[in-house]
């Protein structure tokens, strides 16, 4: 993957921008898109570190091949009879070491591919603006699996680079679905596309209902 090259990754289009502001349909909605914008950050800082990586790694090739340009390479030696050093210290070099940012970067992106080639095209944009333009019309149960990809991706990328999650604590303020104090914000989107989730296990919880008919 050239990362030199790379525009960013997910820097929306003027048309994109009014695609991705379409009105959604439920809550399930709002936090798959959400979790999109969380994974745009997330994915612009990991596109920011594999382009370090990759000055770092020309850098330190370029000073490992520093000494071959000594007068004493490239021609036999006066003494001992050897033969042109040269070859044994290009040997030495080795192989670069490989770009783990750049290596994650190019699996997520064509994960993410994979997810928006089956989706309506919106135009040439990158793929979690294409998902992103989708999640209006999806189904309650497309989104929330839009959401789960983007949120495991999500942390995915920000466990590698050490970048901290965008979720804050909503502190005394009781969740009104189970009446339990455990509500945060995620706060990557834009103030008006801000979603406020329960992370308690009460009867807002996603799976309320299905450990109930478990228990019953």
């Amino acid at each position: 993957m050239n990362v030199e090259k790379r525009d960013r990754l997910c820097t929306f289009t003027e048309q994109n921008d009014i695609l991705a502001l379409a009105q959604l349909a439920q809550p399930v909605h709002l936090r798959a898109g959400a979790a999109l914008w969380s994974l745009r950050i997330a994915l612009n800082a990991l596109h920011d570190r594999s382009d370090e990586e990759h000055r770092a790694i020309t850098e330190e090739r370029a000073a490992a091949a520093d000494p071959l340009k000594s007068p004493a390479l490239g021609r036999r030696q006066a003494l001992g009879g050897h033969g042109d050093p040269t070859g044994d210290a290009i040997l030495a070099l080795g192989l670069a070491r490989s770009n783990r940012y750049a290596d994650l970067l190019g699996e997520v992106l064509d994960q993410l591919d994979g997810v928006a080639k089956h989706l309506p095209s919106v135009g040439d944009f990158s793929p979690v603006a294409r998902i992103e333009a989708a999640v209006p019309a999806m189904s309650p149960a497309a989104a929330d699996a839009t959401r789960l990809l983007a949120d495991r991706i999500d942390g995915r990328i920000r466990r590698l680079i050490r970048l901290g999650h965008d979720r804050q604590l909503v502190p005394r303020i009781a969740c009104p679905g189970c009446d339990t104090t455990g509500l945060v914000v995620r706060t990557s989107p834009p103030l008006d596309r801000r979603v406020i989730e329960c992370f308690t296990c009460g009867n807002a919880w996603p799976r309320a209902e299905v450990l109930r008919s478990v228990d019953a």
